[in-house]
């Protein structure tokens, strides 16, 4: 019980430490998937014309999920240097930190994903037997994020160049993923070693349901839920077995 409610005041915190910086920061990670998606429609539809029908509602479909990743790790990978003097004054779960952050993150994740859900009802572009599926993998990303940026607030503590290059390497890892373009347009070769990435298949999996409205895969869609709360399990026990000497170092 009194996790639970930490859980739900650290959360609260997040989202009031949002808005009382600025209005922008409240509603910015709603609105970053659509500038986003304008931006790489006039790029990648406009310009280099890729061979994809309906290319709005394929990009969209992978752009959700990637944007709450990128902006998760974003924001997590510091929550535990930022609150140094919280991580000191007492003993918690300080991996609460972190995963909070992701937390309320995606709260503006499935606001997104219900108003694109509304959208492909409105243009017949919905299979509505198919929408509880996308239960699995939201699931799926969630613990995903979660997982990391447990492991990344961790490195941060004791490192800080990692903040500087995060985003870097997740603009090299969104250019792996086939987000902006269809998966058969690359090396078969890059096929093979995407197919290891968890995004590549979670960002398939969302494309499934939501543009290709079929679920290709059935079992790894299971798997691939089983391997993020495995992963999970993992990141948290590694977190754990560093976090008593957090109030030192941090």
């Amino acid at each position: 019980m009194a996790g639970r409610d930490l859980f739900v005041t650290l959360v609260e915190r997040q989202l009031r430490l949002r808005a009382k910086r600025t209005w922008v920061g409240t509603v910015w990670p709603l609105v970053a998937p659509f500038l986003l998606l304008a931006l790489y429609i006039f790029v990648f539809h406009s310009v280099f014309k890729v061979p994809v029908a309906h290319y709005g509602t394929f990009l969209f479909a992978g752009l959700l999920p990637w944007t709450l990743l990128a902006q998760g790790l974003g924001a997590s990978v510091t929550s535990i240097s930022n609150e140094a003097e919280l991580v000191r004054r007492a003993p918690f779960p300080y991996e609460l930190l972190p995963i909070t952050t992701v937390v309320s993150l995606a709260l503006p994740f499935i606001v997104g994903l219900i108003g694109f859900l509304i959208y492909l009802q409105v243009v017949g572009r919905l299979d509505v037997v198919l929408v509880p599926l996308l239960v699995v993998p939201v699931a799926a990303v969630v613990l995903f994020v979660m997982s990391l940026s447990m492991i990344l607030a961790l490195i941060d503590v004791h490192n800080r160049a990692l903040r500087s290059v995060l985003a870097n390497l997740l603009t090299v890892w969104f250019f792996l993923v086939p987000v902006v373009y269809s998966p058969d347009m690359v090396h078969a070769r890059l096929r093979a070693l995407r197919s290891i990435d968890p995004m590549n298949m979670i960002v398939g999996q969302f494309r499934d349901l939501l543009y290709y409205r079929h679920v290709s895969r059935p079992l790894h869609m299971g798997l691939m839920v089983a391997v993020c709360v495995a992963f999970f399990g993992v990141c948290l026990m590694v977190f754990r077995g560093f976090a008593a000497d957090l109030p030192r170092d941090v």
